[in-house]
């Protein structure tokens, strides 16, 4: 016996929160290779990048050791003009080649992001806002465009000048190399301990970012019904709450910033100080004991080493804000790119041609993190067979015609579409062979013509005409301004609902499915569109399994078999005629309606 669980709980979005900036920064060159190619390259770039003002200092050292002689000076302004010339050209090579990898990267990125979206499961969907999808295509991964155009390309640059000014320093003077180093090392374990709050409080205000930009598409996208309703002043609200609440976590995410900023300028100010400071006295008490022989020119050039050496650790110090939100932003990207994908691979023939037949087999389903809605479900439809599922709002009719797209999965038992497991059944084999005619049709921001060849855009105009003309829809294209060509809006908003029916059921006759399912197709249908979506609707149903989720009972009476659904379980079944006979819920129903 199979027990049904009263609540099913079931995973979102992949968490990364877990993961180490080096851990995470290995996953996206994972998710990108893109990333991996031509490293050593990078590298030589970089390298010849620092180098080269590296030797500015050493030729400055070596003309003031020869006294500043004219030829010393000639040679060192040569050296170093070479210099300057090799660092140029090094830093645009490098910049050039970081910031295209970085766009083939992010577009990679990108481009993963939205078909995952597309992959993910039903029950993944359910609990991720549609906001914060877009955000994380969108804003997240322009946080990283941000940060690589205004310093990504630095940051590699300044880290080959760091490692080869400390070389260079080590060797001219150890001695003084020393403290400057140990100031580093405790300035960058600190940066370390604050970057780790840095990087919490930047996820939230990432998300924050999100919430707000879901509140202001609702209030645009429902400006219509904000004017009609008088709900304005409470949109507002809402909106100035999403404000505040981003300012907020903004704002808490600068203290962190700022102490780093002013204890980096601290050490590093301390740095210099130290050079200049011991480098003189050493250099003028001899009698302090053994050290180190500088010469003018020496003291000179390590001067310039240590401000070579603290640039880049001032730009790490004033980056590492920016340099946390692409982060943040990346990590929030490569949740949506690694969520496992539910899309299922096999056999692309595993449906034979004709109407399916469907079978359900002590099915019960639950919504993500919800209670079971349906339960221990055990019917067939026949192929060619027209079911109508009625009952009242809340019953589960809804959930059952999901069931058969596979947009929700069985929490227990196993559906069969002609005689093959549902679960096993390639993606492939299902696309244009079971169709859901929704209740409310999402119509792209295009022509008539597009939004019913949406499926299927290798077909031509006269295709789509005849298919209009089979469903008996071509007085109705006559009447459209511009036939084919007229624009239907933003989700169809120029259209009435009894059109954006009409042009969903075009759609689905020009796939040609074998199993059409209707969830409620006509319920919101005006009178003057009924008759034309009726008469279509026959059409379209001809000679294939349909399952029409019924709101006006005039369905069932056409039906072959009618389905009562009562608390998430069928509780009648039968033909209108047998069902209607005897006292029941269906006959409740149709009396209602009558």
């Amino acid at each position: 016996m199979t027990t049904t669980p009263s609540r099913v709980e079931l995973p979102g979005l992949v968490d990364l929160g877990h993961v180490t900036p080096r851990g995470l920064v290995a996953l996206g060159v994972r998710v990108t290779p893109v990333l991996r190619t031509g490293l050593a390259v990078t590298l030589v770039l970089a390298l010849a990048a620092g180098a080269g003002r590296i030797v500015a200092p050493l030729t400055v050292q070596r003309a003031i050791d020869q006294g500043l002689a004219p030829s010393a000076v000639e040679r060192a302004l040569m050296v170093g003009a070479l210099a300057v010339v090799l660092a140029g050209v090094s830093s645009w090579a490098l910049n050039r080649r970081v910031q295209r990898r970085t766009e083939m990267a992010l577009a990679s990125l990108r481009r993963q992001g939205l078909a995952r979206a597309h992959e993910m499961s039903a029950t993944t969907a359910d609990q991720v806002r549609s906001t914060d999808l877009v955000a994380r295509l969108t804003s997240d991964v322009d946080t990283i465009t941000t940060f690589t155009q205004n310093g990504g390309v630095q940051m590699i640059t300044n880290l080959a000048q760091l490692a080869l000014a400390t070389v260079v320093m080590a060797a001219s003077c150890w001695q003084l190399t020393v403290p400057v180093v140990a100031l580093a090392c405790v300035l960058l374990f600190s940066m370390m301990r604050l970057q780790r709050v840095v990087a919490r409080r930047f996820a939230v205000v990432r998300a924050d970012v999100a919430a707000m930009q879901g509140v202001v598409a609702e209030a645009v996208i429902g400006a219509p019904v904000i004017r009609v309703t008088g709900t304005a002043e409470r949109m507002r609200r809402q909106l100035d709450d999403a404000v505040d609440r981003t300012r907020a976590s903004q704002l808490r995410t600068l203290v962190p910033l700022h102490g780093n900023t002013a204890l980096g300028e601290v050490a590093i100010s301390t740095m210099t100080v130290i050079v200049i400071v011991l480098g003189v006295a050493w250099t003028t008490h001899q009698e302090w004991g053994p050290a180190p022989s500088l010469s003018s020119g020496q003291l000179v050039a390590m001067v310039f080493l240590v401000t070579f050496f603290v640039r880049p650790l001032q730009f790490l110090v004033q980056s590492l804000g920016e340099a946390q939100n692409a982060l943040v932003g990346w990590r929030r990207t490569l949740e949506l790119v690694t969520t496992p994908s539910a899309v299922v691979a096999g056999d692309a023939a595993g449906l034979a041609d004709g109407p399916v037949g469907v079978d359900l087999d002590g099915v019960s389903a639950a919504y993500a993190g919800g209670p079971v809605v349906v339960h221990d479900l055990t019917l067939r439809v026949e192929p060619g067979q027209h079911v109508a599922v009625v009952g009242e709002s809340g019953s589960g009719k809804s959930t059952f015609a999901k069931l058969l797209t596979r947009r929700i999965e069985p929490v227990t038992g196993e559906i069969r579409l002609g005689g093959r497991p549902l679960a096993t059944i390639a993606d492939a084999a299902l696309e244009r062979r079971v169709v859901i005619v929704p209740q409310d049709p999402f119509l792209f921001d295009t022509t008539l013509g597009d939004n019913i060849a949406v499926g299927l855009p290798e077909v031509d105009e006269d295709d789509v005409r005849r298919v209009l003309a089979a469903l008996g829809l071509a007085d109705w294209l006559a009447e459209l301004p511009d036939g084919l060509a007229t624009r239907v809006g933003s989700r169809g908003d120029l259209l009435s609902v009894g059109e954006r029916q009409l042009v969903a059921l075009a759609r689905t006759a020009l796939v040609d499915p074998d199993l059409v399912i209707l969830d409620e197709a006509t319920s919101a249908v005006d009178p003057a569109t009924d008759v034309r979506v009726q008469a279509a609707l026959g059409v379209l149903t001809e000679g294939r399994t349909t399952v029409s989720i019924a709101h006006r009972m005039a369905t069932a009476e056409r039906a072959d078999m009618v389905l009562v659904f009562e608390a998430g379980r069928v509780v009648q079944s039968g033909h209108h005629d047998d069902l209607v006979s005897v006292p029941g819920t269906y006959a409740d129903l149709f009396a209602a309606w009558r």
